[in-house]
C-alpha cells in the first residue's frame, strides 16, 4: 500500500509513557485487504471498515481493546466478475449478512508488537481469530508522539469455519487478512 511510505523503522510500544487505554480513530476510508488463492494463485479484494473502536495502552497491552466492523457488501475484489460471487449466498451472504465484527479478547506483547486474539462473527457464525498488530511512529514526530501512528494487522482465517464453502474446487479454504491504517488518538 501507498501508505507504506509513512512508516518510521521504530515500533512504538517500547516508546510509550501512556498509563491507561487510549481511544484511537481510524483514518477516514480504511480497509482490510484480503488474499484469497484461485486456482493456486494469488488474489486480492478489499473490504471497506464501517466502525472502529481502538482503545491502546502501550504500558499495559493486556489492557487494549479492540472491536471492528467491516462492510461486507462493499467487499470488491482484483476480478470484477468475482465480485458477485464473493457477496453471494455460498460465501459472504451479503444479502442476509451486510457485515462483519471483529471483537479483541485479549491482547498481549509480542516481538515487538502485539498478538491480538477475538472473535470474528461472519455470516452466522462467530470463530476465533487472532492477529497479529505492529504499530509504527510517522517519520516525522519525536520518538514520544503517539498522536498519530500507523497501525499493520495481520492475521488469517479458515472459510469454511464461517460456513463461506462456495467455489471450494477454485477458491483455497485460507484467507489471509491484513490492515495497514494511519489511527490518531482521540482527545
Amino acid at each position: 500500500m501507498k501508505r507504506r511510505v509513512f512508516l518510521c523503522s521504530a515500533l512504538v510500544w517500547p516508546l510509550a509513557a501512556q498509563a491507561a487505554p487510549v481511544r484511537y480513530q481510524l483514518a477516514p476510508k480504511s480497509e482490510v485487504e484480503f488474499t484469497f488463492f484461485l486456482a493456486g494463485a494469488p488474489s486480492r479484494g478489499r473490504m471497506p471498515i464501517l466502525d472502529a473502536d481502538l482503545r491502546l495502552d502501550f504500558r499495559r497491552v493486556s489492557a487494549s481493546r479492540v472491536a471492528v466492523t467491516l462492510d461486507a457488501a462493499g467487499a470488491r475484489t482484483n476480478l470484477p466478475l468475482a465480485n458477485g460471487a464473493l457477496k453471494g449466498p455460498s460465501i459472504l451472504d451479503t444479502a442476509r449478512f451486510p457485515q462483519i465484527r471483529y471483537t479483541s479478547t485479549a491482547v498481549r506483547a509480542q516481538d515487538g508488537g502485539a498478538a491480538v486474539s477475538g472473535n470474528l462473527a461472519l455470516r452466522d457464525r462467530t470463530q476465533p481469530v487472532a492477529l497479529a498488530a505492529r504499530f509504527f511512529r510517522q517519520p516525522d514526530r519525536d520518538p514520544g508522539d503517539l498522536s498519530r501512528l500507523v497501525i499493520e494487522l495481520r492475521g488469517e482465517l479458515s472459510r469454511s469455519a464461517f460456513g463461506a464453502t462456495g467455489f471450494a474446487d477454485l477458491v483455497a479454504d485460507r484467507i489471509e487478512l491484513r490492515c495497514l491504517a494511519t489511527i490518531d488518538r482521540i482527545g
